[in-house]
């Protein structure tokens, strides 16, 4: 499904948008004073950690601003209900307004080795320097959009959730601070969601669909599909199709009566040559080397990760669908899964999941919706664009 979080979005379904552990959820305000684009805030008190106790892993969300209320993005320490870091769209930027045209918060990444945050920020694109805050740049293209990714020779691709056979992927140059074009737009792909940086093959990996997936009287087939992009960081079109992998053709969705299964997000196996895909109805293992999807039965990553995956989410384990609507997902090799899934019938979801081999781990409310949760950190053999 498609939301860019904003009420105003083009014909769509309407927003309000493994194991048996319970869902323990911790509740926390956050609070980000003043109007500077960058709030530092102290961690709350807590237990000292014993010597040997590994740090706790960190993790990025973006919360969904309001109309008095501006967007954020945050970095947690997992099990701290402060945000150790936190960002806001800055109020000075003419060229930048479309941040607070709609006010989702759709993407947020580790970017650049954990020098900088990508993210999609209302109707635009940014790069914030991390730690410090600095806005280095900035991109209004007022379409729907859900992902982006750094990629070599100073350059940044977004995903375009378009409803036309124009979707796809656009192709931003950073040389300047704030860019009024893109230098290339890669069509074919509706509804895209999802996008990858593979250093080892030097490709960008994206995930959408043949057509746009809500259907009509005469709806044809759709199918959700996910591309390969070769990439050429100096060229003035810096894309190309490399490949196309086809997914099976995509169900009608109960959850949402009117539209097909579709892509959501995608995310690498770490240490690994596979591929995680989400979907609105289920979860996707791609075997890079093989070139093919992988069934849960041969797939290591649903025998050891989510084998007996329970959701949060009571009607989607009463439909059978306990992995299904996932907004996003990230696998660590220490800190197991962490993911974002709404509740049935919404785009947003309100807490952050974690799992681990076995079952379900207490979740976070960070005390606003947000749509994507990710590890904030480099995952082993998927390096982030320089």
């Amino acid at each position: 499904m498609s939301s860019s979080g904003d009420e105003a979005a083009p014909a769509r379904k309407p927003l309000p948008c493994a194991g048996r552990l319970l869902l323990a959820a911790l509740a926390g305000l956050l609070v980000v004073g003043g109007t500077a684009p960058l709030a530092h805030a102290a961690p709350g008190p807590s237990r000292p950690l014993a010597r040997e106790a590994a740090p706790a892993p960190l993790f990025i969300t973006g919360l969904r601003g309001t109309r008095d209320i501006k967007q954020q993005i945050n970095v947690y320490s997992r099990g701290n209900v402060t945000p150790l870091w936190s960002w806001v769209p800055p109020g000075n930027e003419p060229s930048l307004s479309c941040l607070r045209e709609s006010y989702g918060v759709t993407e947020a990444k580790w970017a650049a080795n954990g020098t900088r945050i990508a993210a999609i920020v209302g109707n635009g694109v940014v790069v914030v320097s991390y730690p410090k805050g600095d806005l280095l740049f900035g991109a209004c293209n007022h379409t729907n959009m859900h992902s982006v990714e750094m990629l070599p020779g100073n350059r940044i691709a977004v995903a375009d959730t378009s409803s036309s056979a124009a979707g796809g992927v656009w192709v931003y140059s950073m040389d300047r601070r704030i860019a009024m074009e893109p230098i290339q737009r890669v069509g074919g792909l509706p509804s895209s969601h999802g996008l990858l940086w593979d250093e080892t093959a030097k490709v960008l990996w994206a995930v959408g669909t043949d057509r746009w997936p809500q259907q009509g009287s005469d709806s044809p087939a759709v199918h959700g599909l996910l591309v390969a992009y070769r990439y050429d960081p100096v060229g003035d079109q810096p894309l190309s199709p490399q490949a196309v992998h086809t997914m099976r053709q995509s169900p009608a969705l109960g959850e949402w009566p009117g539209w097909y299964d579709g892509p959501h997000d995608i995310a690498p196996v770490p240490g690994q040559r596979e591929l995680i895909i989400t979907t609105d109805l289920s979860v996707l293992v791609f075997d890079i080397d093989r070139a093919a999807f992988v069934s849960p039965s041969a797939s290591g990553v649903f025998e050891t990760r989510l084998k007996g995956f329970s959701s949060h989410v009571r009607e989607r384990d009463d439909a059978g669908q306990a992995l299904s609507g996932m907004k996003s997902i990230g696998l660590s090799p220490t800190d197991g899964i962490i993911y974002a899934q709404p509740s049935w019938r919404a785009d947003f979801a309100n807490t952050v999941s974690f799992a681990t081999e076995g079952g379900r781990q207490p979740g976070f409310m960070p005390g606003g919706s947000l749509y994507k949760a990710r590890w904030f950190r480099e995952m082993p053999g998927w390096p982030t664009a320089r």
